[in-house]
């Protein structure tokens, strides 16, 4: 009975001693973190619009009513050093974007990138690669999985590119897929259907299962050729539909109008960044302390970066 009562004791000590590691800081105490900009940007020769998001951060200790969100009434300005492009507001797709004719984005320029938002301002400067790497050779192929009667297909293409010598180089590549296929469209809710023939993109998804993945870069490889993972789309499947009772199954019929290949020879703020970001999102491990997101917004968050878009078009004869 003695002993019973010892180990009630010790036990009641031990959960008393617990109760006190736990400490309620006062809320005077904690770290005041203002709210930054963040700004996303990336620029290149071969796009058609020049893009900007603008949001903003929510520190740890914030409000709960504080909630981010894209920030639309900002003042946003790229300049060449020369000439200076005012960004509006975009508020169908909430962002900052205006046609690439308002300023152009040449090979091996610098561009300076400004946010002004009341008191908050940032800034940020990035040069575009001077050359496009195009890929030199390729191969597509085709890959099934399933059974028989529910065979998946899907398309499969790799690529080579030769390395710029004598510099360091940051690559990414992205691939897409132009695809004519059918669906079955109802005539007038009647239950009659026709075959109709539509068109639609697709991008591929790379494998890295092999250790690599869509960002490359040349350390200890400069000059040397590099290769692409395997870049992986599903076509489309057999639709099944109904009319009168009876069922029907509707092939695709699909046709390849083209594959467009593309080797992304960016700027180190657009491949750290990028790798940042895939890094964190990769890390399934608890006990793996957080990393850092690379940033070069001077007075914010967020990354201001360039590429260089080469490119090979293959159009099946």
């Amino acid at each position: 009975m003695f002993a019973r009562y010892i180990i009630f004791l010790f036990l009641t000590l031990f959960l008393t001693a617990c109760e006190s590691l736990v400490t309620e800081v006062d809320k005077g105490n904690l770290p005041q973190v203002a709210s930054k900009l963040v700004v996303q940007c990336f620029i290149s020769p071969q796009a058609a619009r020049i893009n900007v998001v603008v949001t903003e951060s929510v520190p740890l200790f914030a409000e709960p009513d504080l909630k981010g969100g894209v920030i639309p009434n900002a003042v946003v300005k790229l300049s060449n050093g020369t000439q200076e492009a005012v960004i509006p507001f975009d508020t169908a797709n909430q962002l900052y974007s205006v046609d690439k004719s308002a300023l152009a984005i040449l090979p091996g320029k610098t561009y300076f990138l400004s946010v002004v938002n009341g008191i908050r301002s940032v800034k940020a400067t990035c040069t575009v690669p001077a050359t496009a790497v195009v890929p030199a050779t390729y191969k597509i192929d085709t890959s099934y999985s399933g059974s028989l009667s529910a065979r998946d297909t899907s398309l499969t293409v790799k690529y080579n590119w030769n390395d710029i010598a004598g510099q360091t180089n940051y690559y990414r590549v992205h691939a897409s897929l132009d695809l004519e296929y059918s669906i079955p469209e109802e005539l007038s809710g009647n239950g009659q259907f026709k075959e109709k023939r539509i068109r639609n993109r697709f991008n591929f998804n790379w494998d890295d299962t092999i250790g690599r993945n869509d960002f490359r870069s040349d350390v200890n490889l400069d000059g040397t050729e590099f290769s692409s993972p395997i870049g992986r789309v599903n076509l489309p499947d057999p639709l099944s539909y109904s009319s009168n009772d009876t069922v029907y199954i509707s092939y695709p019929k699909s046709k390849i109008i083209s594959i467009t290949m593309e080797v992304y020879n960016t700027d180190e703020h657009y491949f750290k960044y990028h790798r940042s970001v895939q890094t964190r999102g990769d890390s399934d491990n608890p006990f793996v302390e957080p990393s850092l997101i690379y940033t070069n917004i001077e007075g914010g968050l967020g990354c201001f970066g360039a590429y260089n878009s080469g490119q090979l078009v293959y159009r099946p004869q």
